[in-house]
């Protein structure tokens, strides 16, 4: 007899039946959820903000592999299509029927992408053909549908790539080019989620962040790096304003990645550094709270997934393998060498198209013109076509003076030509409104040539970051048995060579040989009168001992790390004075290194003689030393202050800046000028002249800058100077004249008293006293290595 309580009650039953149905449907479920929501937002997912080409591309995955679930990416695609419109749904509907009308046919049927493509195209020709209704398209408009086929096509080779059958998914090995497929298709649902937020967090954003943590704890820095790249690229295509967070998601995977040896709290950590640190570094981003609070959910989450998922997660994607042969690495290393060329093509493609958005027509309208008011005017042939009476001059040096900050120069003007203009406040109406669209183009023309540089410098860091990552692929058997034979044919002996590095002007390597075998040997005398020589034969440049370790295990031996040295040597000198009658002048100057082997000068001259003036170039000066540091592009660098002071809204706050790079290794000056005088390089009785054309920081509102180069040689004297050395009432080569005869005479002196001599004899000669001056002079030389002077060969005095 059974007792009430252990009988199980019919809905208890029921509710277990229930959800044992369930479980053995998860699968099916799981899958039917998974392309039900996809689909919606693949659908909506808009491409270089005109092109919608992948509601199709899923359609044909299902239709192919996954017949049961049809109708969920149906309803998707058609729930997602019409949030853009009706006439988007009846399009994707209308390309729907044609793929299945064209999929029958047996040549087509063998190659699905192009069977997308084609049912792409058709319907939008018929679109786009009953819109415009005369029979003829504008390029741009068969562009773009050309481009969306393009992309559709694309797409569907993604999806066939990234899901397999189920089966296959389940229970079989995920491959590189499925996780990359995977990542791709991923991102592009992402950007299709649009604004979709709960409260302040971004649903789309959640899954972005979470993806790269979590390839972070699984993969480390190559897998982090590799997924955080391929979300960057993809929103960077798919909205071309948000160009700016393709950094973002890059540096995210690089630094979390790189925390990975401190578990989910260092991921976490180096994700937020990263975003603190764009936050403070570019101010246009969109990192406000949403982005915080997305970031904080996706880290919530990460948390919450249990390590036996992550396990199994890292199985599925990364499993481990007994080794790696060297023909797998040199695949490695020739697919990132890859990856990396179509990242740049990208960057560069993205830099031309937004650098030359200008088009020659808007150039020719925006040049000066003779005013609509004049046309009409009775007074048009006295004015215009007069030459004692013209106007036409007045006008242009208005022109000339409008971006001005002095309005006196203005003001002048305006009083002339009021004399001579009948109708003078229409005309001043018209040239204001002129002058003020100038200045808004020279501005909307520097915006996006700073946008451009900022892609070039985003591309140049990604593609140092692919390079080390790069280097652990690496491998340098050949050039270590060629070193080896080297040794072996001088009779060196050694225990073993380690080639860390064979980047011209980063080499590393390490070379383990036996102890000193006297008393008077030190531990570098191997090293610095045989090793070196070698090697500086071999790598075609000099090195230096960098690092010397005694090792006693497992036998005594002394291991050598030999790097890279510079050529060259900088001697350098500054002698300064304010302007006659001042406490206060207006110049600032700084040399520092940016590493052994590259030397930066900065020199800036602020406008006036007053603290004001002295402070504005001291900032200058600060921010490009701070902006150089960061490993930003000079000319970036440049053109972003010159935005920074042109905006600031300040009168009078110009700056000049005389930037060179000196390269040490290679022997070679680079300079970039705003605004500043020529550099002078003295070489025996030549003397090289370094000058530009361009305006100071804050001038104008375009700016053009570009670089100069000069190859260095030993004994050559450089000078820089500010525009206060000269005078201005004199003819410029007369007064270069008179200081390369002062250089001339005293050049084998140091750099001060070089520098005290010309700066005398310029006061003494031209009376050069009103403006601050500065005067900069560095002396260049060879470095003669120790071990040059042990391998000479001794001179034989015959009898």
């Amino acid at each position: 007899m059974k007792m009430i309580d252990n009988m199980e009650r019919p809905i208890v039953q029921m509710f277990r039946a229930y959800w044992q149905e369930l479980m053995n449907r998860k699968v099916y479920l799981l899958t039917a959820l998974l392309f039900l929501v996809g689909s919606f937002f693949l659908s909506q997912a808009v491409v270089f903000d005109m092109a919608v080409p992948f509601f199709l591309p899923i359609w044909a995955l299902a239709s192919m592999r996954y017949r049961q679930h049809m109708i969920y990416v149906f309803i998707g695609g058609m729930a997602g299509s019409a949030f853009l419109g009706v006439g988007q749904a009846v399009i994707h509907l209308a390309q729907l029927l044609l793929f299945h009308s064209i999929i029958k046919i047996p040549v087509v049927k063998r190659s699905v992408p192009i069977a997308v493509a084609g049912a792409m195209i058709i319907p939008q020709l018929v679109w786009q053909l009953v819109k415009y209704g005369d029979g003829m398209l504008p390029l741009a408009i068969q562009l773009s549908i050309g481009l969306e086929a393009l992309l559709a096509l694309f797409m569907t080779i993604f999806m066939l790539l990234a899901f397999p059958s189920i089966e296959r998914m389940l229970y079989g090995p995920w491959n590189p080019e499925q996780i990359s497929a995977m990542c791709i298709v991923g991102a592009l649902a992402a950007t299709g989620m649009g604004g979709f937020q709960i409260g302040t967090v971004s649903v789309a954003g959640v899954f972005l962040f979470l993806a790269i943590f979590v390839a972070a704890v699984v993969g480390g820095v190559p897998f982090a790096t590799t997924v955080g790249m391929i979300i960057a690229l993809i929103i960077g295509v798919s909205e071309l304003s948000f160009t700016g967070m393709m950094a973002l998601y890059g540096m995210t995977g690089l630094l979390a990645g790189s925390l990975k040896r401190f578990g989910k709290l260092g991921v976490i950590t180096g994700s937020v550094f990263v975003s603190l640190f764009f936050l403070l570094y570019d101010a246009t981003l969109p990192l406000d709270t949403v982005h915080f609070s997305t970031v904080g959910a996706a880290a919530l989450l990460l948390l919450l997934i249990p390590s036996r998922k992550l396990s199994q997660i890292r199985q599925v994607l990364l499993p481990k393998q007994e080794g790696i042969s060297e023909k797998r690495q040199q695949w490695l290393a020739d697919k990132l060498d890859g990856q990396l060329a179509e990242f740049q093509q990208f960057a560069h493609f993205m830099s031309t198209l937004v650098n030359d958005r200008l088009s020659p027509e808007e150039e020719v309208a925006a040049t000066s013109q003779v005013p609509s008011i004049c046309q009409s005017c009775f007074r048009y042939r006295k004015c215009w076509e007069s030459e004692e009476d013209s106007i036409e001059p007045l006008i242009d040096e208005w022109e000339t003076t409008y971006s001005a900050t002095k309005k006196a120069a203005r003001v002048r003007v305006e009083q002339q030509m009021k004399y001579k203009c009948l109708r003078f406040k229409g005309l001043m109406n018209e040239l204001e409104e002129r002058g003020a669209n100038k200045l808004l183009m020279g501005q909307l023309q520097h915006g996006r040539k700073m946008l451009a540089l900022q892609l070039r410098d985003m591309s140049t860091h990604i593609e140092k970051v692919m390079r080390e990552v790069k280097e652990d692929l690496t491998t340098y058997k050949l050039a270590e048995e060629e070193l080896a034979n080297r040794l072996q044919s001088q009779a060196i002996e050694f225990f073993q060579i380690d080639i860390l590095s064979e980047e011209r002007g980063a080499c590393r390597i390490v070379i383990s040989v036996p102890e000193k075998k006297a008393d008077f040997e030190a531990e570098t005398t191997v090293g610095e009168y045989l090793l070196l020589p070698i090697l500086e034969q071999m790598y075609e440049e000099p090195m230096y001992i960098s690092k010397s370790t005694y090792q006693p295990f497992p036998f005594p031996h002394v291991q050598l790390t030999f790097s890279s040295a510079v050529r060259f040597s900088l001697e350098y000198d500054i002698v300064t004075t304010a302007g006659k009658g001042s406490f206060n002048g207006g110049d600032a100057y700084e040399l520092f290194k940016i590493h052994d082997g590259l030397s930066a000068v900065l020199l800036s001259d602020g406008m006036g003689q007053d603290i004001n003036a002295y402070h504005e170039s001291r900032k200058v000066i600060r921010l490009m030393r701070e902006c150089l540091g960061q490993k930003m592009d000079p000319e970036t660098a440049i053109h972003t202050l010159h935005y920074m002071m042109a905006l600031n809204g300040l009168d009078d706050m110009y700056a000049t800046l005389d930037l060179a790079l000196i390269d040490l290794q290679e022997g070679r000056l680079w300079s970039w000028k705003a605004g500043s005088m020529s550099t002078y390089i003295k070489r025996s009785d030549e003397c090289i002249r370094l000058d530009s054309k361009t305006v100071p920081f804050g001038f104008l509102p375009s700016f053009s800058i570009e670089a100069k180069n000069e190859k260095l040689k030993s004994g050559d004297i450089v000078v820089m100077t500010t525009d206060g050395i000269f005078n201005g009432d004199v003819p410029l080569d007369i007064q270069e004249d008179v200081m390369n005869q002062t250089i001339e005479r005293f050049k084998d002196m140091d750099c001060r008293t070089i520098a005290d001599q010309v700066m005398m004899e310029m006061e003494r000669v031209f009376e050069s006293v009103e403006d601050d001056r500065t005067i900069l002079v560095m002396k260049v030389g060879h470095i003669v290595p120790k071990w040059s002077k042990a391998n000479k060969q001794p001179r034989i005095i015959s009898s």
